[in-house]
């Protein structure tokens, strides 16, 4: 138990006492408040002189009421809100073009009233679609100023232009791709990366034999998995505390004589309302991550093992890295793609999981409970990669062979497991 703490605890100051540790924390740092804080930088440098002052408005009326466009006019700009002036024009049904009003640059809404003025159907044509609540409720307010007896609620049907993408949904998407995936990707390689280099050091030098001479070759493959664990869960506080920093910023500059509103001010505080349940997220994302980071570690653990130079590891680590570059890019392109069911399914591939699954939950692509299911199935096959991946350690580490990537891999396959190997 000595050797294996002295192992750990020196492979663990080895990481975090170099230079690039300090470096790379440095930058992450700088990256993650910068991306916290990304709605108040952009409103800080968006002084809102593409704010649209004026905007133009027709208004097609086939009830019996006289009027509406001039009432709307006043009830819209009065009192004058100072950012923005509605004009409102009364056109003729029958000059109405749909695909003409989209193509037009110099109008920005339509609104079709028709049927009766006491219930009338009002169909709303608007290129800035995030403003009609806010005028269903002034248009309600001008039909209730009629004074009409029988007064029931208007229909309103809102048509938006065939291109429209929904700028808040690809938001919240970039946001929890960003929030979730980024520390983690970053993490995910930098440990894999750590413990390849760290095993390829010792076996390059032939220090290795030196140490396997003292402890067995499990406590040395346990040592080294321990320790970048333990490297991830540090540099998982460290971003925690970096985020911290972020949000403290974020909630600064709101408080600040920027104006900002509440929700431009920081990225985190903006998720926190649109996800009520971000606890249960967050506790999934970190399960996700340490699991995930092991899993990844056991199979960079073996590849550095099997190779001889540190050219031999990067060829052998290619496929695990494309893996988890694969997963980064499946939660940011699927969901914009449409593709929450492919996301669903990738979710339970457990070399997809660790990056996947946290988006797919936080996006309610998954449920609680099928998120677990994943959990437990990664968890399961970690068990699994740690029983067959220590024998074959225990043969390969002092092992120099230079044959192909598959042959290798086969020829420590049987020596680690000659009985299977025979009945096969």
């Amino acid at each position: 138990m000595k050797k294996f703490k002295y192992l750990v605890r020196y492979g663990l100051l080895k990481r975090i006492g170099r230079k690039a540790f300090l470096i790379s924390n440095i930058v992450v740092a700088l990256l993650l408040v910068a991306i916290i804080n990304l709605p108040s930088i952009i409103a800080l440098f968006s002084s809102g002189d593409e704010e649209k002052t004026n905007m133009y408005v027709d208004v097609i009326n086939e009830t019996t009421e006289a009027g509406i466009a001039s009432d709307l006019e006043d009830l819209f700009n009065q009192p004058f809100q100072g950012y923005r002036y509605y004009v409102m024009t009364e056109l003729a049904p029958a000059s109405f073009n749909a695909d003409a009003f989209w193509a037009d640059e110099t109008k920005d809404i339509v609104y079709h009233f028709s049927g009766d003025i006491s219930n009338p159907n009002i169909v709303i044509y608007s290129k800035f679609p995030e403003l009609s609540p806010q005028h269903k409720t002034q248009i309600e307010l001008l039909i209730i100023n009629y004074q009409l007896v029988n007064y029931e609620s208007p229909t309103f049907a809102d048509v938006l232009a065939p291109d429209y993408e929904d700028p808040e949904e690809g938001y919240i998407i970039s946001s929890i791709t960003t929030i979730l995936i980024l520390p983690m990707f970053i993490l995910l390689t930098m440990a894999t990366q750590f413990v390849g280099v760290e095993i390829i050091e010792e076996k390059s030098t032939k220090a290795i034999e030196t140490i396997i001479a003292s402890v067995p070759a499990k406590i040395h493959f346990l040592s080294k998995i321990t320790a970048s664990i333990l490297f991830v869960i540090i540099q998982g506080v460290l971003v925690i505390m970096y985020s911290s920093i972020g949000s403290l910023i974020g909630g600064a500059s709101a408080n600040s004589g920027l104006n900002l509103p509440a929700n431009e001010a920081s990225l985190i505080a903006y998720l926190g309302e649109i996800f009520p349940n971000w606890p249960l997220i967050l506790m999934f994302a970190l399960l996700f991550m340490v699991v995930g980071t092991l899993f990844y570690l056991v199979l960079a653990a073996l590849f550095a093992s099997m190779a001889t130079t540190q050219e031999d590891y990067q060829q052998f680590q290619s496929p695990l890295m494309l893996m988890l570059v694969a997963g980064f890019y499946i939660t940011i392109f699927a969901p914009m793609a449409g593709g929450e069911t492919f996301m669903k399914i990738m979710s339970f591939v457990p070399i997809f999981t660790p990056i996947v699954a946290p988006v797919a939950y936080a996006s309610g692509v998954m449920t609680g409970w099928e998120a677990l299911i994943a959990l437990i199935v990664v968890s399961l096959f970690l068990v699994g990669a740690l029983y067959i991946v220590s024998p074959i350690y225990k043969v390969a580490i002092l092992s120099y062979d230079q044959t192909k990537f598959f042959k290798r891999i086969g020829d420590y396959f049987k020596k680690a497991f000659p009985k299977k190997a025979k009945k096969q």
